[in-house]
């Protein structure tokens, strides 16, 4: 990133991250987009509250976005393809809103990458369930070892992938399952809700344990659009 590079930042949430990206690149224009009207105003009210004017926001879909966005020397989104029933599709709407020489950058997770030590008897059942309930709504808890395959095979150039280690030590044990695992009960099957209760509770239980260790791997795929 560098100044006067305009950038789109795709499912911005709360557009935290879409105003460090516009510090970053100021004068140019940052545009966030999300689905969510209430995400949406949030994001207006932090853009404001940071004294940040090269920054905007508008509801959008990414697999429909609109031409009059125009292009952008860089792309990002984060956490939104683990999301997607369709993310070649995605890929292919993305693409042409990139300029020549323009950069897409996707952060995801791969739940195989997702451990704790000591693991708790129920975690793999619990992380199982969650893994199929989202599958079911289309979405797909491995998107991140998948990255690079899926930019390759939608045209994207200079592909690469990284992966980074995030832990229970960076964040605390609390912060770490609320982030990685306390949000998948919404995905869990309705028949094995009551027993996912229960596992949950177990693995909640390693924030008393000062000897447990937790790890994820967030992947950050990238990929260029190519001259032609």
């Amino acid at each position: 990133l560098a100044p006067g590079m305009r950038v789109l930042d795709l499912a911005c949430g709360p557009g935290i991250v879409s105003t460090l990206l516009a510090e970053a690149v100021a004068p140019a224009e940052v545009i966030g987009v999300d689905l969510s009207d209430a995400l949406l105003s949030e994001a207006r009210a932090h853009a404001s509250a940071s004294g940040v004017s090269n920054v905007r926001f508008q509801q959008g879909n990414v697999y429909e976005l609109d031409e009059s966005l125009g292009q952008f020397d860089f792309i990002y989104t984060r956490f939104l393809f683990q999301h997607l029933a369709d993310p070649q599709k995605a890929l292919a709407t993305i693409l042409p809103r990139l300029t020549p020489g323009g950069r897409l950058c996707i952060v995801d997770i791969d739940d195989a990458w997702l451990t704790l030590s000591p693991e708790p008897a129920g975690f793999r059942s619990f992380t199982s369930q969650a893994a199929k309930g989202q599958a079911a709504s289309g979405g797909d808890r491995h998107i991140g070892s998948k990255l690079g395959n899926l930019l390759q095979e939608a045209g994207f150039a200079d592909v690469d992938v990284q992966v980074t280690t995030v832990t229970t030590r960076q964040l605390g044990m609390q912060n770490f399952l609320d982030i990685t695992t306390g949000f998948k009960k919404e995905q869990i099957p309705a028949d094995h809700r009551e027993e996912a209760a229960k596992e949950l509770a177990e693995i909640y239980g390693l924030v008393n344990d000062p000897n447990a260790w937790g790890f994820v791997g967030v992947f950050v795929a990238t990929g260029v659009r190519g001259p032609g």
